[in-house]
């Protein structure tokens, strides 16, 4: 390709970026020789916060962690899922007076459905509601009954990403 459609083409992809509101995608990656950072994530104490009522759905022993790759993309991830037989309003209360405690404040929400926390030199954590059809879509779980005889359920999950290298990837 000559130099004027080489530039053309990189203005192109910074205007379209700026567009749509995304920017462009992070640094390649693999999740090769991830373990120790993995490892790590899924021992932020945020992660071990939780409302008393809370049910933790799937392997309730400790967190999901894995490493992600995609279209040559890698990234962290370390999570853990719930059930419980309140409000996201009593779920997010709770998170905005606990994580705090444990070293990381609220930081921005969508719309009350994702809150997200952030901590200085650590990774950002997310809570997010979901529905019983995106528990067992994307988790794979069964969701449980959507009521109990406390009333109804709401399903949440609170989760750190970071950059392949455990470096933090911001809310």
């Amino acid at each position: 390709m000559n130099m004027p459609g080489l530039r053309a083409l990189c203005a192109l992809l910074l205007l379209a970026s700026g567009l749509g509101g995304c920017s462009l995608p992070p640094a390649f990656g693999s999740c090769e020789g991830t373990d120790a950072a993995v490892a790590e994530l899924a021992k932020l104490p945020v992660l071990e916060l939780r409302p008393d009522r809370a049910t933790p759905l799937g392997d309730g022993a400790g967190p999901d962690a894995h490493c992600t790759e995609e279209s040559g993309v890698a990234w962290l991830y370390a999570g853990r899922l719930y059930a419980y037989g309140g409000s996201r309003e009593e779920v997010r209360e709770y998170y905005e007076r606990a994580a705090p405690n444990v070293g990381w404040r609220p930081a921005g929400d969508d719309q009350r459905h994702r809150v997200c926390f952030e901590s200085q030199g650590r990774p950002s954590v997310t809570l997010g509601f979901h529905t019983a059809q995106e528990v067992r879509e994307a988790y794979g779980t069964d969701p449980g009954p959507e009521a109990d005889a406390t009333g109804p359920r709401i399903w949440f999950s609170v989760y750190a990403t970071a950059e392949n290298d455990g470096s933090s990837s911001g809310c």
